[in-house]
């Protein structure tokens, strides 16, 4: 094979003759074989499904490696079944088999089957919102990788140091533990390396609020994976990028990116990364205003993460579509969907998901009257995004609380969710936050009788929205033109 794309190719072609041949081999009993074919399907079934399939072929490939007494092949087994777990939010379950095959390797003294599971343990234990475990168990492979001088190994316990530095808010530590992921890829001359990191390092930099020094990082990978010939990280990177600018209000950008990323993977026939497209170009159109757009568009993802069986992925989705249904005027929908978002977050053990599904149904409980309802429920979404360190759920639930206080009249409860959450979104950098956080404070003054203050700050509320781009701009633009030389 000429490079990877080549090899794709032939392997998509012959897929179903190579399925054929592991499911005679399954029938007769040739444990040998279905655990060497299976191996070799495991990239190919994570990479275009699917996933359920992928389910019953690695748990296949376990019972026969045992059959056989091949303790190695029942860890490297263990281990692709873990990740087919992983893509189907099926978290406990993925890190039960990954200690299993932890406790295989260190028995038989596999110390680099020793150093992988346990970075793999570390992305769990980060994805399940374990912040110190996760932080402990990849330290404890970075030493195997370097003890054994393997540098890839070195470098990917390094990146996924980072991913636990940046969701907790140790932006410096993520960035430098980074860049020394960078300098290995740079000093073997890696490239995939190289670019891998610099995508990592451009995520670390948008969330410091460096929105240039990030979109020039990611761009460089962006480079880099086009020099390779890497379809399928210029996609990533297309979609990394595309969430960016529309972070940084750039939502007209952000669409033209991600419709980009979406062709490629289209032309991939990659339907994950179809589906992630998706949902990200749903948000952006959510943003400014084009509802029904969105709402068509998460519908297509639902059906593709539910057709490759990813369950996290659903679950994402239907948040999303909560959110979107409430928007459109359907609370009961919204309702609904949110309901088994939450259910699915909960049975899978995702906090950052059902806090992103508890903070949506609380506003669709405020809609609907139910105030003790909404303060409940943004009330725990609060108390689990600070647990997790998640400072854009945060600054989102106190300026939702800050609404729910001023129709409740407790006006100074009120001012002081929004005045925090203003301050952490100015810290944050989040225009559309900011905005939001001032128009609110714009409300409670007015429900006060300070209608200058009123102005002002509903005034810088609707400049901000408004070089952005945002929908709420028109809804500031109405409430300004209420008031006596309010308008802008």
């Amino acid at each position: 094979m000429r490079d990877a794309p080549a090899a794709l190719t032939w392997v998509r072609a012959d897929r179903a003759n190579l399925v054929a041949c592991l499911d005679f081999v399954t029938r007769t009993g040739q444990h040998s074989r279905i655990v060497a074919l299976t191996s070799g399907l495991a990239a190919l079934l994570r990479r275009d499904g699917s996933w359920a399939e992928a389910l019953t072929r690695h748990t296949t490939a376990v019972n026969a490696a045992r059959q056989l007494n091949d303790r190695l092949g029942e860890a490297n087994a263990l281990i692709d079944l873990a990740d087919a777990r992983l893509v189907t939010g099926d978290l406990v379950g993925a890190a039960e088999t990954v200690e299993e095959a932890l406790g295989i390797y260190r028995q038989l003294g596999d110390r680099l089957g020793e150093a992988n599971a346990l970075t793999d343990i570390g992305t769990l234990r980060r994805l399940t919102g374990d912040f110190p475990g996760a932080d402990g168990t990849t330290n404890a492979a970075l030493e195997i990788f370097r003890d054994l001088g393997d540098k890839l190994g070195e470098a990917r316990a390094l990146r996924s140091l980072g991913e636990v530095g940046y969701v907790t808010g140790d932006y410096d530590g993520a960035a430098e533990v980074l860049e020394k992921a960078l300098h290995i890829g740079r000093a073997r001359g890696d490239r995939l390396a190289e670019a891998n990191a610099l995508n990592d390092l451009g995520v670390v930099r948008r969330l410091t609020g460096d929105l240039a020094g990030a979109a020039g990082a990611v761009e460089d990978a962006l480079g880099i994976f086009r020099e390779l010939g890497d379809q399928l990280g210029e996609a990533h990177s297309l979609s990394d990028l595309g969430t960016m600018r529309y972070l940084g209000d750039d939502y007209q950008g952000a669409a033209q990116t991600l419709a980009h990323a979406l062709r490629i993977y289209r032309r991939l026939g990659n339907r994950l990364g179809e589906a992630n497209a998706l949902s990200d170009l749903a948000a952006v159109r959510q943003l400014t205003g084009d509802y029904s757009d969105a709402a068509q568009t998460l519908e297509i993802a639902l059906v593709i993460y539910r057709d490759i069986g990813d369950r996290l992925g659903e679950a994402n989705a239907l948040s999303d579509f909560g959110a979107v249904r409430r928007l459109l005027g359907d609370y009961t929908g919204a309702t609904g969907v949110l309901e088994e978002a939450l259910e699915m977050y909960r049975d899978m053990g995702n906090p950052l998901g059902e806090a992103n599904a508890l903070h949506n149904l609380g506003i669709v409980k405020r809609l609907t009257d139910d105030y003790l309802g909404a303060a409940a429920a943004l009330g725990e979404a609060l108390n689990m995004y600070r647990d997790l360190s998640d400072q854009p759920g945060q600054i989102e639930t106190l300026n939702e609380q800050g609404i729910l206080h001023r129709i409740r009249g407790d006006l100074a409860q009120a001012q002081e969710c929004h005045q925090h959450a203003m301050d952490l979104a100015r810290v944050t950098g989040s225009s559309q936050n900011e905005a939001r956080a001032l128009a609110g404070l714009g409300r409670c003054a007015l429900a006060d009788g300070h209608t200058a203050q009123a102005q002002i700050l509903l005034r810088q509320a609707h400049h901000i929205f408004q070089r952005i781009g945002a929908a709420e701009a028109s809804q500031v633009y109405a409430e300004l033109d209420e008031l006596p030389e309010g308008r802008p």
